[in-house]
This record gives structure tokens, C-alpha cells and sequence, in this order.
């Protein structure tokens, strides 16, 4: 029923208000269009206070109040969705939970074609050139001690005698009981040795595994050198000493980790081309609900 209706219904038929020519019709007719009008600026203004019912820059306004900016391309579909879950970083926000929520909904996604892994597992190695009895500071950079596999090899012409790494704040160490010559490379891991292809597991000092700290330790390299070494300046009656270089060995360490505040979201192939969501949209749309300082990844699976 209109509001021309609604107030014809309350005048007394004397008045002739139902004949549409009279003069009193007409001034009711005109006096509700205006409320009509007035209920409709009301509402629309309404409206565009309303995630559902609010476009454009109407939800970029509403956006402001919840520090949540359009995305570059952003259509107000997808802005919408993501307006209607910034309430959840003002009720701790960031969590693996929440991400893990905004990302099913904003892809409309199944339960089981979106995972979240916290600290995934990720390859990553060091290396380091040293002579005898120099040493070097380093971390796993995980959340908790790695077991690294440590190689050797002398890179320049000569060889080296019983090498050790230790780590000077454990207190660990290994040495290999023997000779390693140019070309030759040691490989030790869980307690075992290869040089080349051979075992000599039994030439270590020690089966002990050594342990690479999350935090940052001091480690050394220190070898056996040759006992006559010429020194400068020095010399013995009747005999001669060469002076015999001390090779570099480069030092490798490999290990797997679990890198602090980092989490890869794995999303199903067919959910994200479904969506009609770019991976790159998604990407930043995670970047956006993240906490500071914290990494993410985005993986699409098969």
C-alpha cells in the first residue's frame, strides 16, 4: 500500500479525497510523494552504512573504520566479503584459525581444500671458507636445533690433516682421523662419514651427532698442520724449510628447518580457479590479514 493510500484511508469520504481530480487528491497525492521521497533518501542513506547493501566508495568509507583498503582490481563482491571479517582483528585477529577462515570463505572454499601449515619444513644451507683455527657465528634461523649434514672439501692445492669442526658454545665436536686432499670431499652425517664413495665412518672421532642451535653459536675448523711449516725470518744451520701453505677448506652446512613466524596456505587448484580469484589477489588479501613480522606463503596444489 503506498502513502497516498494510507491517508486517503483516514479522511472521511466527505471530503472527496478518493475522486482523483479534486483539489484535496491532489495535494495528498503531492504531499506523499514527498514522504515517499524522504523514506527513500533515508533509506538509501541506511543502506549505504550496510556492508550487504553499500558499493563503491560507500564501502571504502565503511572500510576506513576498520583500517581495511580496497585491493588493487578489487571488485565489491570480493571487498564486501572481506569488509564483513575485519571485525575478527579487533577479537585477536592473525591467528592461524582466523586466516585460515577468511581464506575458506573469501574462495567459498570446502573445508578440505584449504590448509594451513605452520612452520613448514624448508631446505637451507651455509657455507663458510676457513683455514685452521678460524671460526664463524651462525643459527639454524628454525624454531628449534637442526642436524645438518657437513661437507668439506680443500679447495686449493694440498691437503689437510685430521680436521675438526667444534662448536665452541656446546662444546661439540668431530674430527676426522686422517688425511684430505684437494678434490676430495668429506661428507658428515647422523654420525656417519663418506669421502667419495667410501665409508670411513670408522675414522671419526666421535658417532656423536652434531647439533645445529636455533640460536646463534660460535663454531671452528682447526686441523693437525704439518710439523715443519717455514716460518719468516727463522732459519737452522745447514738444513732449509719451504714454506708450505695452509689450504682453505670450505665448510657446508645443509639442513632442513622450520622457519619462526611463517605458515604457507595450501589451496586446492580447482577452489582458487573456481573463485574467480587470482592467486596474486589472494596472496595479497592474505598479506593484508596477517600480522605484522609474519611470512606467508601462498602454495597451490593439484
Amino acid at each position: 500500500m503506498s502513502t497516498a493510500e494510507r491517508i486517503n484511508e483516514r479522511f472521511p469520504r466527505f471530503y472527496r479525497n478518493w475522486d482523483r481530480t479534486s483539489l484535496i487528491a491532489l495535494l495528498l497525492q503531492s504531499i506523499s510523494e514527498q514522504l515517499d521521497e524522504a523514506e527513500s533518501g533515508v533509506t538509501e542513506l541506511m543502506q549505504a552504512h550496510w556492508i550487504d547493501t553499500a558499493h563503491g566508495e560507500e564501502l571504502e568509507k565503511i572500510g576506513a573504520i576498520v583500517e581495511t583498503r580496497r585491493i588493487s582490481e578489487e571488485n565489491d563482491e570480493h571487498f564486501r566479503a572481506r569488509l564483513k571479517r575485519a571485525v575478527d582483528e579487533f577479537r585477536g585477529g592473525g591467528t592461524v584459525s582466523v586466516i585460515l577462515g577468511r581464506i575458506t570463505q573469501l574462495l567459498n572454499a570446502k573445508s578440505n581444500e584449504v590448509e594451513i601449515i605452520e612452520n613448514p619444513l624448508v631446505e637451507d644451507s651455509a657455507e663458510f671458507s676457513v683455514m685452521a683455527n678460524d671460526s664463524w657465528t651462525f643459527g639454524s634461523n628454525s624454531i628449534e636445533d637442526e642436524l645438518p649434514t657437513i661437507s668439506l672439501t680443500v679447495e686449493d692445492k694440498g691437503e689437510v690433516s685430521n680436521p675438526q669442526i667444534a662448536n665452541i658454545d656446546t662444546g661439540q665436536s668431530i674430527t676426522f682421523e686422517g688425511k684430505l686432499k684437494t678434490g676430495e670431499q668429506l661428507v658428515i652425517k647422523q654420525g656417519s662419514a663418506l669421502l667419495g664413495d667410501q665409508d670411513v665412518t670408522k675414522r671419526l672421532s666421535s658417532k656423536e651427532i652434531l647439533k645445529l642451535p636455533r640460536k646463534l653459536t660460535t663454531w671452528k675448523y682447526s686441523e693437525a698442520l704439518l710439523e715443519r711449516i717455514g716460518v719468516f725470518d727463522s732459519g737452522i744451520f745447514d738444513e732449509h724449510t719451504f714454506a708450505v701453505g695452509v689450504p682453505t677448506v670450505r665448510v657446508r652446512f645443509e639442513w632442513t628447518k622450520r622457519p619462526p613466524a611463517t605458515f604457507v596456505a595450501q589451496i586446492k587448484e580447482a577452489a582458487l580457479r573456481d573463485s574467480g580469484i587470482s592467486e596474486s589477489y589472494l596472496a595479497e588479501a592474505v598479506k593484508l590479514m596477517k600480522a605484522a613480522g609474519v611470512n606467508a606463503i601462498i602454495k597451490v596444489m593439484e
